[in-house]
């Protein structure tokens, strides 16, 4: 079976940013090729893998997109939206890196620790109380 373009990127973007100590959770979209990345349980905006453009609404921050033309930046509805194409995974992934940074920096190490230890921890409890219950 040959995999479409949209999963080899997403599995060597996944194994770059597990490198790196983040926690990423991939899921495919049911209606196109895309796939999108969660980052740390969303404590980091997530990534969207695709051959195409989306110009509605939605919550990615970061757009990968085959054969993009266009521009880097773009804010949609005060939402700032960062587009790159396939070659260009470095600046995605140290981009990622300087978002979590930021995010330490404001809120603390040890609160995002926390929060996504919390955020692991209630997932397991909820799973554990539907099977029980």
């Amino acid at each position: 079976m040959i995999k479409n373009k949209e999963k080899k990127f997403a599995k060597r973007l996944i194994s770059l940013l597990n490198k790196r100590g983040f926690i990423v959770k991939a899921h495919k979209s049911k209606t196109s090729k895309s796939i999108y990345l969660k980052i740390d349980n969303g404590l980091i905006p997530n990534v969207r893998i695709s051959d195409h453009k989306r110009y509605n609404d939605d919550n990615c921050k970061y757009n990968v997109i085959r054969k993009y033309d266009g521009p880097r930046l773009e804010i949609v509805k005060g939402k700032l939206k960062k587009y790159y194409q396939y070659a260009s995974i470095g600046r995605l992934v140290t981009d990622i890196e300087i978002e979590r940074s930021e995010k330490i920096l404001r809120i603390g190490y040890q609160r995002y620790k926390d929060k996504l230890t919390k955020k692991n921890n209630s997932k397991k409890e909820n799973i554990y109380q539907k099977k029980v219950a």
